[in-house]
């Protein structure tokens, strides 16, 4: 099995690292800081597959960079996991004037996915975008797919999980027939560093509230589950929540909203010259 993992280097990620590592030939590793990534690498047994790869997900320059260096790598991909994310301050901007919510949680992925796809079709491979129950907060996204006018952090987080699910759903039908299924899915509330880049009341909500979290052990339980069950018995383009099925937001099952979200992104990435 050939992987490509990103946020690997905490939490959920380190976690699905650590259990999928034994089980693949290959693991690529596309990071945004190459030195914590080799000193938690040098761990592991089976270090030998790990290839990493230079990658800020929120710029679309690195991205696109990095997905060229993974394609010299392997020229084919049984699995992507779409593992990063963040919950960031509302409004802040990237160096090519994105919402920084939106480029790391959606865009980089989606603009990584593309760029990987003749490996991925190759493989005939499994794509995991991770998204959370918080997609059934987002509203109506459609007035500001951009984000770049929300002032609350907490529901801006809440669309690109609702996007992470309508990438996965038009993944599915631009891509099936090419043997590619892909899956998203809630991994529960999970205790790790996630939220500590945010404002101060979200960043405090957040705190609180983990002292109910599971911790990123179990929260990668689901991700491993669609990692290693075979694509038969699982149902393309679901969404999975403790190992299953579980019917998301009206709004996450609008196949109209899914396209305009995937042609809305193709245009932001013209628009760039990426």
């Amino acid at each position: 099995m050939n992987l490509v993992l990103t946020g690997s280097t905490s939490g959920i990620g380190w976690e699905t690292l650590k259990e999928m590592l034994p089980l693949c030939e290959v693991v690529i590793l596309p990071v945004r800081n190459e030195e914590k990534a080799q000193k938690m690498i040098g761990t592991l047994s089976g270090k030998e597959k790990i290839r990493i790869v230079s990658m800020d997900l929120s710029i679309m320059k690195s991205v696109k960079k990095a997905a060229t260096e993974i394609l010299k790598i392997t020229d084919r991909i049984d699995v992507l996991i779409n593992n990063a994310g963040g919950m960031f301050p509302a409004k802040k901007l990237t160096e090519e004037n994105l919402d920084l919510t939106f480029a790391t949680n959606h865009l980089g992925h989606f603009l990584l996915t593309k760029q990987l796809l003749p490996a991925l079709i190759r493989g005939k491979a499994k794509i995991i975008n991770l998204s959370s129950e918080a997609h059934r907060i987002s509203g109506n996204p459609k007035p500001d797919l951009s984000l770049k006018k929300s002032a609350n952090t907490v529901t801006a987080y809440g669309k690109v999980k609702l996007y992470n699910i309508l990438f996965t759903n038009e993944l599915k039908i631009r891509f099936e027939s090419d043997g590619i299924s892909a899956y998203s899915l809630h991994p529960g509330a999970v205790k790790t560093a996630f939220g500590s880049e945010t404002s101060g009341l979200a960043k405090a909500i957040i705190r609180v509230t983990q002292l109910l979290f599971i911790s990123a052990k179990a929260g990668a339980q689901t991700t491993l589950f669609l990692a290693k069950t075979p694509k038969e018995k699982l149902r393309n383009g679901s969404y999975y929540d403790r190992k299953k099925p579980k019917v998301p937001s009206s709004a996450a099952l609008n196949q109209q909203l899914a396209k305009e979200l995937w042609e809305y992104s193709e245009s932001v990435l013209d628009d760039l010259k990426i």
